[in-house]
């Protein structure tokens, strides 16, 4: 072993412990990536910091500023009231409470999405008066299993990201801008409906009815705090932004049906709020400040430094001793029962960056197909629905809809297993590992 080999090494098992543990945020211990790399002489300046110039970062952060323009606009809480009418019941709740999960689900992560569902689910149950323990949970899954499916958000540029680290490793980026939302089809037709029906029947009821009172006062503080960091929009910029976020996804997906560069219509589209005056130079900087972004700019280079030195060869050979025979099947299951595991003790963002370039340089030296290992390791830290601490949004969800830990294990365990289920039958068959 290498000098160079056993820094590489030490950076990136520093790395996965400052996550894992929680010592560091996700985004500051993957700064420190490149930082180690350069100073320690592993690589040249280039490309410890090449990130910062790569298409699926350009891509992230216009999309993450598209996304704000959208978060301004008020159709979304608009549509959702007009769907849930007085006296519904526990199902049709659900169903209009499913509505701007979806539509926001598309532009924001889950931990984004949940904090502002908070408030609508309270002032909902106050009218019905429905515990909010019905509730915040089942919206809390539905947000966790619907981020990233539709590409439109900051996760639009997640394959491009991945083609590089699959690229930097030596191998070809085989993922495409539709890759994730393949793989999860089959999962949204059985899970969603699911979700819907199931979920509100398996809450149990606390009986934490919010007051009209407490519901005043939240909606009040995040009105307030929409407005201090967002503003208002007219009719005619709401009308705008609408405009401008479908030209941008007809280009998006021209761009990719036609192999051309999918990055450049999400950043015209983002010049063309900041310019037309929807969004301020402030508005745009505290939306491309995303972790994601610094997550992204971080890790790529730890792809590079693993080639570069040799040290993906010897963890890649570490992984093929430790599978031994596995057929190509197990071998994706094994991955993806690990992070499963893993992510329902630790925050699932933390498990899938972990162990993404992983599964990418076993792929590599294994000539396997790496959208196989990584899908993986992906949706395996996705299925994060037994415990609180499997994500931000989760916690949050925990501690909102006031659950014992005996009753937030309880409702998940169906999800965890279909949704498991659903990737052993489905995924290995479109994406084989070999």
């Amino acid at each position: 072993m290498t000098t160079d080999i056993a820094i590489v090494l030490i950076v990136f098992v520093l790395f996965i412990v400052l996550i894992l543990t929680g010592i560091a945020k996700i985004h500051v211990a993957a700064m420190m990536i490149p930082i180690a790399l350069e100073i320690t002489g592993v690589l040249e300046f280039k490309d410890a910091w090449g990130g910062m110039l790569n298409s699926s970062v350009v891509m992230m952060g216009s999309m993450f500023v598209v996304s704000a323009a959208i978060n301004k606009t008020s159709y979304i809480s608009r549509m959702s009231k007009a769907l849930i009418k007085p006296g519904s019941s526990d199902f049709k709740i659900m169903c209009g409470l499913a509505v701007p999960v979806l539509l926001l689900g598309c532009f924001i992560n889950a931990a984004t999405l949940i904090p502002l569902m908070l408030p609508m689910i309270s002032a909902i149950c106050a009218e019905q008066k429905r515990p909010l323990s019905k509730f915040v949970y089942p919206v809390a899954i539905l947000a966790q299993l619907w981020a990233g499916f539709i590409p439109t958000g900051g996760n639009a540029g997640t394959y491009l990201a991945n083609n590089t680290i699959v690229e930097n490793l030596g191998g070809t980026g085989t993922w495409g801008y539709f890759t994730i939302m393949t793989a999860k089809i089959p999962l949204m037709i059985v899970m969603i409906p699911l979700i819907l029906w199931l979920s509100v029947k398996i809450a149990p009821d606390n009986g934490n009815i919010p007051t009209m009172e407490d519901t005043a006062k939240a909606a009040a503080l995040a009105a307030s705090k929409k407005k201090k960091d967002a503003g208002t929009l007219s009719p005619t910029q709401e009308k705008i932004v609408v405009a401008v976020f479908a030209i941008m996804v007809i280009g998006i997906v021209a761009c990719a049906l036609t192999g051309n560069s999918t990055w450049w219509p999400s950043v015209v589209a983002a010049l063309v709020l900041i310019f037309s005056g929807i969004l301020t130079d402030r508005d745009a900087m505290r939306a491309v400040a995303n972790p994601v972004i610094f997550i992204t700019i971080g890790t790529l280079p730890l792809a590079t430094a693993l080639k570069t030195t040799g040290a993906d060869v010897l963890l890649a050979d570490l992984f093929n001793q430790a599978t031994g025979n596995m057929s190509p099947v197990m071998t994706m299951v094994l991955m993806y029962l690990v992070c499963c595991i893993l992510t329902q003790f630790v925050s699932n963002s933390a498990v899938s960056n972990a162990f993404k370039t992983l599964a990418a340089l076993i792929s590599v030296q294994n000539g396997y197909d790496a959208r196989a290992l990584m899908l993986s390791a992906q949706e395996g830290s996705s299925n994060c629905y037994l415990f609180p601490a499997a994500a931000p949004g989760m916690t949050l969800a925990y501690e909102s809809g006031g659950y014992s830990l005996k009753q937030h294990f309880k409702q998940g365990i169906l999800f965890t297993l279909v949704r498991f289920l659903i990737f052993v039958l489905y995924v290995p068959l479109v994406y084989p590992l070999v």
